[in-house]
């Protein structure tokens, strides 16, 4: 039988290790760590656990405006229970994966894996015991890692990454973020809604560089009402942890402030070193490993999926990464399908997108048109009482083609999922104009923003 041997237990490792099994081989992963990656560990579902937090408290700060009147002391968030409902879902999650590694027959080893041949894995186990693992073909899904400020180091107790974010012993009165990303601004709406004092920089001209400058505007101004101070195009100058001081430059002005946290967010790189990579000649690009459409490296018997090859850092992106390299792995020829990636962001309100955004759109295909529908039009906005935020299509001009949909209001992230299929299938304006939306729904604002593309929305 043959033995595919995988490195990394994240969504791009679990997912290959679980599929290969499948196939009928013989499967072996390798993690020094939980598994389930940064992603269940130490980013999206943690994260989104707190978020939820901020949720509820806000629903209770705004009960009155539903017609619900709460008598007793005002809400307070208990640090140390939401501490626990986080670890508690964490660790659910943990053991299902557990749990599917032993369904499938998986033999997992925890400790550190490193090329000692083109055929041949040394493993120090994080018992402290060395183990060599031969193998027929191998998948590397080692993940990334937050990326440091050359001049301020991650110290874990003033200056800290996104996964250290969730583990502070207390909430902060002040903080500062570094990068205004998603992850930045994921953070930003967490603890601005825990009532701390934040203050984010970006570089850029706007949050969220790579999403619609409108769709990210509505964002910073909700983030603003929140008390969030942004600075859009500055600097950040000097973080000096001794002190306890930080200094950046925005709007024409050096600004000094002495924040109780930072959290720098400045982006993810590839985890390749100590892999051994270069002993058996693997190449990287750009710091991550290098792969064709098929996940396969430079070696043909080794593959890459998922953050360690560099390119889209999401976790349903290294799930489906993850898929392609295990099955052409075990004998298949499947490519990797980038087409129709939505691209989801949980803040209040929360943003989704998939496709193009306008201007790429404009820089590919010319004069496109466009069409939005406002939230604050939607009954069911309405009675959810988060009537903010619209709907944006774009389609090309020649086939009215859908080409890229975002959204930035309630439930985006949800709704994503039907312009995901539309973009997948390819399909155009006048496929879509016999679509019976539910009533009420917040769906319905995609179906009357597609409308608007040709002039047709009725309640616009």
């Amino acid at each position: 039988m043959e033995t595919i041997a995988v490195i990394g237990g994240g969504p791009a490792g679990y997912v290959a290790a679980i599929t290969a099994a499948q196939q009928g081989k013989e499967v072996i992963l390798m993690d020094q760590t939980a598994l389930g990656g940064t992603c269940l560990n130490k980013g999206c579902m943690p994260t989104k656990t707190l978020l939820e937090t901020a949720e509820v408290l806000e629903k209770i700060q705004h009960a009155e405006e539903f017609g619900v009147s709460i008598s007793s002391a005002e809400a307070v968030i208990n640090w140390d229970k939401v501490q626990q409902r986080k670890n508690s879902i964490k660790n659910q999650l943990v053991s299902g994966i557990q749990y599917l590694m032993k369904k499938n027959q998986v033999t997992v080893i925890h400790g550190k894996a490193r090329f000692v041949t083109a055929n041949t894995l040394r493993v120090d186990e994080n018992s402290g015991s060395e183990r060599f693992i031969d193998f027929d073909s191998c998948i590397i899904a080692a993940g990334s890692e937050p990326a440091e400020l050359p001049f301020a180091p991650f110290d874990g107790e003033w200056v800290f990454h996104s996964g250290q974010a969730m583990e502070l012993k207390a909430i902060p009165q002040t903080l500062l973020i570094v990068g205004g990303g998603v992850i930045g601004c994921e953070f930003a709406s967490i603890y601005s809604r825990f009532g701390t004092k934040v203050t984010m920089i970006e570089m850029a001209d706007q949050l969220l560089p790579g999403e619609d400058r409108d769709i990210a505007a509505v964002l910073e101004d909700r983030l603003r009402r929140d008390g969030v101070e942004v600075h859009t195009s500055a600097s950040l100058k000097m973080l000096e942890a001794h002190t306890k001081t930080a200094i950046y430059e925005a709007d024409g002005q050096r600004i000094e402030m002495k924040p109780d946290k930072v959290m720098v967010s400045v982006g993810r790189i590839p985890r390749v070193t100590g892999l051994g990579l270069d002993d058996i000649g693997i190449v990287t690009e750009k710091g991550g490993i290098q792969v064709n459409e098929y996940m396969r490296t430079n070696l043909p018997h080794i593959f890459a999926a998922g953050d360690v090859t560099g390119g889209i850092l999401l976790a349903h992106v290294a799930f489906h990464e993850g898929t392609v390299a295990a099955l052409n792995a075990c004998g298949t020829r499947k490519q990797v399908n980038y087409k129709a990636v939505p691209r989801c962001i949980y803040t209040s309100p929360e943003i989704a997108s998939v496709g193009l955004t306008q201007r790429q759109a404009q820089e590919q295909y010319g004069d496109v048109k466009t069409g939005e529908f406002s939230f604050g039009a939607n009954g069911k906005a309405l009675i959810l009482n988060e009537p903010f935020g619209k709907v944006k299509v774009v389609i090309d001009p020649e086939y009215n083609e859908v080409l890229g949909i975002s959204i930035v209001g309630p439930r985006a992230t949800e709704l994503i999922g039907q312009g995901t299929l539309m973009l997948h299938g390819e399909l155009t304006v006048d496929a879509l104009e016999d679509f019976i939306a539910a009533h009420p729904t917040l769906s319905e604002a995609i179906s009357e923003a597609i409308a608007s593309t040709i002039g047709q929305a009725v309640h616009a």
